[in-house]
């Protein structure tokens, strides 16, 4: 069984489950609890320093906050190591400044040994109209807070041994100020942490919609080429925000409009008027590799 097929028989089972936080309804407003397992193997490329994994657990667990239109209340996180005293001083002022910059702030953790190093960051946030990735609906547009290829950028830094720049990437600022902006206006959000194609198909099946993307408004970071464009499109962890409004709604701000909301539910790129279905594929845990020919291997 998959790591998506697994999340969806959480959230089939588990009520609250099925969002980037938990919402839980608390004396007038609603808190926003999410939780994130980073660790080594999986996370983190040879060259990544000790400071960027912390400011990156802290950052991936803001993303979700950010994600539900909500204020960040504070992070905890856990570092398990073979030696946690190691990257125990790099780890600490990396979190520290990451949820500095978003302001909030780092209220405890906890540390434990372990064959590997695991990053474990849990975040809590606020939201009185949090918003889900259920609310999209036809004749809605569909919008990013930013240019993709963040993470394939960096990787194939990393690979190149250009690891000043490949760590700075690393380090996202959460666009918590943008959906903050964006509440009461965003029918439905989520954040890009399992690929543009991979998240679209989330929102697709969570509202019953369909979404049409257009190829040639999809925007890429400087650096990176069209050429670069069908391997971001599939490897997820840009942490920026995908979102659907009416356009009329939105308030101002840096969204950039890459496709619209139908009602026949499903997925599709549009490219000088032709239609083709886009594949469900994305970010599944099992290793950062760096691109390779503009693809990323799945997992």
């Amino acid at each position: 069984m998959s790591e998506w097929e697994l999340l969806r028989r959480i959230a089939a089972e588990v009520p609250r489950a099925g969002d980037d936080c938990a919402v839980l309804p608390f004396r007038g407003t609603n808190l926003l609890l999410t939780i994130d397992v980073l660790h080594r193997s999986a996370d983190f490329p040879p060259g990544t320093d000790h400071y960027t994994m912390g400011w990156r657990a802290v950052a991936v667990t803001l993303s979700d906050i950010a994600a539900m239109g909500g204020r960040p209340l504070g992070v905890a996180l856990a570092l398990s190591a073979p030696d946690p005293a190691e990257p125990f001083e790099g780890v600490l002022r990396g979190a520290e400044d990451c949820a500095r910059a978003a302001g909030t702030e780092l209220v405890g953790g906890d540390l434990d040994v372990s064959e590997e190093l695991f990053l474990i960051s849990s975040g809590l946030g606020e939201a009185e109209r949090p918003i889900p990735r259920s609310g999209a609906r036809p004749g809605d547009r569909v919008y990013l807070t930013g240019p993709l290829g963040r993470t394939y950028l960096a990787l194939r830094l990393f690979a190149q041994g250009e690891l000043a720049r490949a760590n700075e990437l690393f380090r996202f600022t959460p666009r918590l100020a943008e959906g903050l902006r964006l509440a009461g206006s965003a029918t439905a959000m989520i954040d890009l942490s399992d690929s543009l194609a991979h998240s679209l198909h989330i929102l697709s099946r969570a509202s019953g919609i369909g979404l049409v993307v257009d190829v040639r408004r999809i925007p890429l970071l400087p650096g990176l080429s069209p050429g670069d464009l069908e391997g971001v499109i599939y490897l997820g962890e840009d942490y920026e925000l995908l979102l659907t409004a009416p356009p009329e709604a939105l308030p101002p701000g840096p969204w950039i409009e890459i496709g619209e909301v139908v009602g026949e539910p499903g997925v599709w790129l549009r490219d000088e008027g032709t239609l083709r279905a886009l594949p469900d594929r994305g970010w599944e845990h099992g290793g950062p590799t760096p691109p390779d020919d503009g693809e990323r291997r799945e997992r």
